[in-house]
Formats: structure tokens, C-alpha cells, sequence
């Protein structure tokens, strides 16, 4: 898995934007950025990697992934289960929308989504497998979200798509 510095570098190139351009737009020194996408990653706080994320079209991590060790090895993936929670990305198949959970460590201690407040959940609510990549089990097949929207507002999906190519393709 890309480090996020890796991500940020990769998304500022693809629109060819400099450090210097990147770094005023967001409110932060070049060498701050530098460092960071270079893989120390407490050179940037909180606040200032959210601006990058937003800035550069990229799902901007939880807190607690921004804490989380490199090897999520203590950790567990996890979803959160609020089909309209800004975490939850709605993706087309065919004339289908399903949602594809944010990618989510947490540790045993972490109970609630960072982004909305819910309850996380830790396996599939129909056989209990652990969660995966993905909008479906791949043990039992079941959807994470069984009231998924009929229709999803077609902007967000395309964004949410072009997200998971380039994550897949970098990735």
C-alpha cells in the first residue's frame, strides 16, 4: 500500500503543481511538504494534510489513521455502517449504486467513525467474515450496505470512481 506522502506526490505531479505552488495554496512551507512525501510523516499536522487531500481530490484519512503505525499489523479493518456517511464511496455497476466503504484501520480501542460518529463495523453483518477491500463480502457475497441509495448524485460517483482508478492503478 502507497504511503499517503507517496499518494499527495503522485496526485500534485498528475497536475503538474510544484511543492511551492501546492504548499501556498494550502497554507504550509515547501520544505513541510517535502519532507512529507518523503515519508516523515509528522511533518505536516492534521489540519494541513486535510487541505492537501481536499486540494488535490484525494479521501483525506481519519485521525486515527493518521496515527496509525506504517504495518497495520495492532490494527483491523473496519466500516462504518451510515450509508450516507462522506466516508462511504457510491459506485455505479451497470445501473446499480453500491457503496465501497472507506478504507478504515482501527484499533480494538476505536469504537466510532471518525467522520460521522457511528458505530464501526468489524466483520460482515450477514456471516461475520472479517471486512475486506470492497462493497461486497468476498466470503459470503453480502453487500456492506443493504439500504444503498437507488440513485446517487452522478458527480460524487464519478469522483468517487475516478478515486478508486487511480488508487488501483497506483496502489
Amino acid at each position: 500500500m502507497k504511503s499517503l506522502g507517496s499518494q499527495i506526490k503522485a496526485a500534485r505531479q498528475q497536475r503538474h503543481l510544484s511543492q511551492s505552488a501546492l504548499a501556498r495554496q494550502v497554507g504550509c512551507k515547501q520544505s513541510a511538504l517535502s519532507m512529507f512525501e518523503s515519508g516523515r510523516n509528522t511533518a505536516l499536522n492534521a489540519q494541513v494534510i486535510g487541505k492537501l487531500c481536499a486540494a488535490l481530490g484525494l479521501l483525506a484519512p481519519s485521525p486515527a489513521e493518521l496515527q496509525a503505525p506504517p504495518e497495520h499489523e495492532a490494527m483491523e479493518r473496519t466500516f462504518c455502517p451510515n450509508a450516507s456517511c462522506p466516508g462511504n464511496l457510491p459506485v455505479k455497476i451497470g445501473e446499480r449504486v453500491v457503496l465501497v466503504p472507506h478504507k478504515h484501520f482501527a484499533s480494538a480501542e476505536e469504537r466510532h467513525c471518525a467522520w460521522c460518529g457511528e458505530v464501526l463495523e468489524r466483520a460482515c453483518p450477514e456471516c461475520g467474515a472479517p471486512v475486506n477491500e470492497g462493497a461486497f463480502c468476498t466470503h459470503c457475497g453480502t453487500a456492506y450496505f443493504a439500504d444503498a441509495p437507488k440513485q446517487a448524485d452522478n458527480r460524487r460517483v464519478e469522483a468517487s470512481e475516478q478515486l478508486m482508478a487511480w488508487a488501483g492503478a497506483n496502489g
